[in-house]
C-alpha cells in the first residue's frame, strides 16, 4: 500500500516505528554496508505480513487482552497473538526480535504490547494463537505491580477512537541477547549493534468493537 494512501493515523504510527528502526540500522551499520543494503532491499523487501490481519486493518476480536492478569480491566478478549510471516531477511540475519507499541496511548514511549526475541534466523513465521515461542519479555501491562510477559492484547479506552498497533521485526546479525524478561526499552537498547533490518505493519482496534 502507498504510504500517501494510507489514514493520516496509520501513516504516523508507521512514521514513528520507522524512526526507531532507522535510527537502530544507522547505529549499527556503516555506510558503505547500508548503501549496499539498500540496494538490495529495493529488489526483495524485508516484509512482514500476516494471515489474520491487513496492513492497516483491524486485529481480530479474539487478539483483545484478557485472561490472568485482566481482573478490573475494560476488556475481556482471549489475549491470542495473531499469526506472522516474513520473507526476504537481510543476509546475515542470525536472530529477530519482534517489538509491538501502541503509539496511541496516553504514555510516554506508547504501550508496549509485545516483546519477543532469541528468534532463530532460520524462522520465517510466528504462530500465534496461544502458541509461545521463543523468549517473551515484559509488556507494558502488570498484575499487582508484577510485570506481565507475553502478548498483552490491545485495551484501548472505549471511546471508538481506534488505536494503531505497530508490528515492528528486527532482523539482528546475532541469535540472543543477553537474558530472558526483558522489557521494550532493554530490548531496543539491546539490538542497537546488531539491527541489520527492519519492517514493519500496523493493525487497529477500536471499542467498542
Amino acid at each position: 500500500m502507498i504510504a500517501s494512501r494510507r489514514p493520516k493515523r496509520h501513516a504516523a504510527a508507521l512514521a514513528a516505528a520507522l524512526a526507531v528502526s532507522c535510527a537502530l540500522i544507522g547505529a549499527a551499520t556503516p555506510t558503505a554496508t547500508a548503501d549496499a543494503a539498500s540496494g538490495a532491499s529495493r529488489l526483495t523487501p524485508f516484509t512482514l505480513t500476516s494471515p489474520d490481519f491487513r496492513d492497516g486493518g483491524k486485529l481480530p476480536k479474539w487478539t483483545e487482552f484478557g485472561g490472568p492478569g485482566s481482573e478490573g480491566a475494560p476488556c475481556q478478549g482471549k489475549n491470542l497473538a495473531p499469526r506472522l510471516n516474513w520473507r526476504n531477511a537481510p543476509a546475515g540475519t542470525l536472530g529477530y526480535a519482534l517489538l509491538v507499541n501502541d503509539p496511541d496511548a496516553p504514555l510516554a514511549g506508547g504501550w508496549h504490547h509485545w516483546v519477543l526475541y532469541d528468534i532463530p534466523g532460520t524462522a520465517t513465521r510466528i504462530d500465534g494463537h496461544g502458541t509461545l515461542q521463543y523468549t517473551q519479555g515484559a509488556n507494558s501491562f502488570d498484575t499487582n505491580g508484577m510485570p506481565v510477559v507475553g502478548w498483552g492484547g490491545p485495551c484501548p479506552p472505549a471511546t471508538g477512537q481506534p488505536h494503531h498497533y505497530v508490528f515492528t521485526l528486527y532482523a539482528l546479525s546475532t541469535p540472543t541477547l543477553p537474558s530472558a524478561g526483558l522489557t521494550y526499552e532493554q530490548v531496543t537498547s539491546a539490538i542497537q549493534p546488531y539491527v541489520l533490518g527492519a519492517t514493519s505493519i500496523v493493525g487497529t482496534f477500536r471499542l467498542p468493537a
